[in-house]
């Protein structure tokens, strides 16, 4: 739950970075959506949502508590999102042969074809 928390903080810190420079740009007015990040970890996606403190938050750092303010605050929003379809899981652990090949058919690296 800590790792994928502080991977909402990592994400979050880089897409509100996008959307002020965008804005900076005046390619748009205002991002009035908060930014959606989506996470498998129903754990973290729980604990950003709530105030309470539980024994598997106590290792999170205070700067990473940041999170429960920008959800709190509208800028962003963690959704849950199923491991089926999680696109970047070749990239970050061992699955079976069909549902790594639908992945990186869904990801554009291998053509649609090639799927067994």
């Amino acid at each position: 739950m800590v790792v994928e928390f502080i991977t909402c903080f990592e994400a979050s810190n880089h897409g509100i970075w996008l959307g002020n420079f965008v804005t900076g740009l005046h390619v748009v007015d205002d991002i009035e959506r908060p930014l959606r990040i989506y996470c498998d970890n129903k754990s973290a996606i729980q604990y950003s949502n709530n105030n309470r403190i539980t024994t598997k938050s106590k290792f999170i750092d205070i700067k990473f508590l940041v999170v429960k303010e920008r959800d709190q605050n509208k800028q962003i929003s963690i959704e849950h999102i199923g491991t089926d379809s999680m696109l970047a899981d070749p990239l970050t652990k061992g699955l079976v042969p069909k549902v790594f090949h639908e992945h990186t058919v869904h990801m554009g690296v291998i053509p649609n074809s090639t799927l067994v």
